[in-house]
């Protein structure tokens, strides 16, 4: 009965490692091959969040960013996240066409867009590209605007974001 349980165990743990390429052994000697949409992803330039609204760096979609996080008893996030964990930050997204927008997100953390003290909902979190750092995709429909960029959860003290219009 041990060995059954000790088996489910491992094979749970195996399939949430299974989009994360340090956890997925098939993926040892695989070169993603990323989809045009993401081709900034390796070029990521470093900022700093902010502790609260209109704090940190201005983002532009089509920049991937390595974003420097914030201990979470030092934050002032409102509305409270969905996520609760050491690290998070703000960022503030400026968009000038309406559209569909995907954030690439390079770990497990969470992100809520706040734009007039009201979240925006995302489409259902999809997976990176198989074998890749992109952890999981989110789309938004937004207007032209600024929106915060809510980053919660994290246990890392970095992150990596890509925000990309794609219609």
């Amino acid at each position: 009965m041990r060995i059954l349980a000790a088996a489910a165990l491992l094979l749970a743990s195996t399939a949430a490692h299974a989009q994360d390429p340090a956890h997925d052994f098939s993926c040892a000697n695989v070169r993603p091959s990323l989809p045009a949409e993401f081709a900034a992803w390796a070029a990521q330039a470093p900022v700093v969040a902010g502790t609260e609204a209109g704090g940190g760096a201005t983002i532009q979609p089509g920049a991937a960013i390595r974003v420097s996080l914030h201990p979470a008893s030092h934050l002032k996030l409102n509305p409270a996240p969905r996520m609760v964990g050491p690290h998070g930050g703000t960022l503030t997204i400026a968009v000038t066409a309406p559209g569909t927008y995907r954030l690439a997100l390079g770990g497990p953390y969470s992100v809520d867009l706040i734009r007039n003290g009201r979240v925006t909902r995302s489409s259902a979190p999809s997976p990176g590209p198989r074998c890749s750092s992109i952890r999981k995709t989110m789309d938004f429909v937004l207007s032209p605007g600024h929106y915060t960029v809510q980053l919660s959860g994290s246990e890392a003290e970095n992150v990596v974001l890509l925000a990309v219009k794609v219609s």
